[in-house]
């Protein structure tokens, strides 16, 4: 219904370099189905049919002018030979040698709820393994996040339901590195790794996750993780994992909220103690003093203010604060400061 012939070039509008951020989420959805190609294509053709469903309308209501749209797929043979290509249907592109396919929706009208949509699917490297992206902007529209999260918290849950996903997560206005997810850097796990173990230590935590069926079992159902308090929503997906959402309004999802999640979690996290990520610039670099505005041991740009620097095997982790790391751009002394 959706997989309408998208034309048009690449591009993107650009972040402006005075006031605010504007608002920006990022969705994820980890599958390890790619090698069943017939049950990989149908989920695929309709995770992008029930995302546009879904999305669309934000980004082209009733009476705007059309957004601009663009589809490109990259695909790789047994030899490791690559090409890119322009397909005119999302169907079109997933082939058996695709191993990337993206659309994007760009000039969109300024009426619309939201000012750029990009959805992205993407294979790991020799892995039945994948990726399912959803990114969108909300560049000179303050105020309109709160229209769009409902519908993309919707769309993890009834892709949750359709596809036994290995992990998911929705990140509110803070970057994200996938193909690995922020708990794999400060634990300096590759992505590859991380997927391949993903359905027996969680790969992260967010504002919303999603746990698979194997790692619920352990965390005893939802049932018990209800019981933890540390949600505001545990739904139970049809295979038998759980999407744990922790606060009602993403906002909230700071300080003793993520604390709560790391604790009710930690019995199928990975372990390690995080680590603080190079600074950017470093503390004694001399770009601090020529570049204006530029923040004495930034972290990469990256907010770890929702990560627990803490290993989620250590015993006491009911009785001890424990800190969290730096916002992005939050100053830092020495290039290390926990919250």
């Amino acid at each position: 219904m959706y997989d309408q012939q998208l034309v048009g070039g690449l591009g993107a509008p650009g972040r402006r370099d005075d006031g605010p951020e504007p608002d920006f989420v990022t969705w994820l959805l980890y599958l390890d189905c790619a090698d069943d190609p017939a049950r990989f294509g149908a989920l695929a053709r309709w995770w992008y049919d029930e995302t546009c469903r879904m999305l669309l309308p934000y980004v082209e209501p009733a009476g705007a002018v059309r957004a601009a749209v663009s589809l490109t797929a990259f695909e790789q043979d047994a030899s490791g030979r690559g090409r890119r290509r322009r397909p005119a249907y999302w169907a079109d592109a997933l082939t058996a040698e695709c191993r990337q396919v993206s659309a994007r929706w760009f000039d969109i009208d300024p009426g619309a709820t939201v000012s750029e949509l990009d959805v992205l699917l993407d294979r790991f490297p020799g892995s039945r393994h994948v990726r399912l992206q959803i990114s969108v902007g909300f560049e000179g529209r303050p105020g309109r996040l709160p229209l769009v999260v409902p519908a993309l918290v919707e769309l993890a849950r009834r892709s949750g339901d359709a596809a036994d996903p290995t992990y998911g997560e929705i990140v509110v206005n803070a970057g994200s590195p996938a193909p690995a997810t922020m708990l794999d850097v400060v634990l300096g796990r590759d992505p590859e790794s991380s997927a391949a173990a993903s359905r027996v230590r969680l790969r992260g935590y967010e504002w919303v996750t999603i746990c698979p069926r194997e790692l619920a079992d352990r965390l005893g159902g939802p049932e018990r993780l209800r019981a933890s308090g540390a949600f505001a929503e545990v739904y139970p997906l049809r295979h038998g994992g759980v999407l744990l959402r922790a606060t009602d309004d993403p906002a909230d999802y700071r300080g003793d909220r993520v604390r709560a999640v790391f604790r009710a979690l930690a019995p199928v996290l990975p372990p390690g103690r995080p680590g603080l990520l190079p600074t950017v610039p470093p503390v004694d670099s001399a770009m601090l003093s020529a570049v204006p505005g530029v923040l004495t041991g930034d972290p990469g740009g990256h907010d770890l203010s929702r990560i627990v620097f803490a290993d989620a095997r250590d015993a006491d982790l009911a009785d001890r604060h424990l800190a969290l790391g730096p916002a992005a751009g939050q100053r830092t002394a020495g290039g290390a400061a926990l919250n």
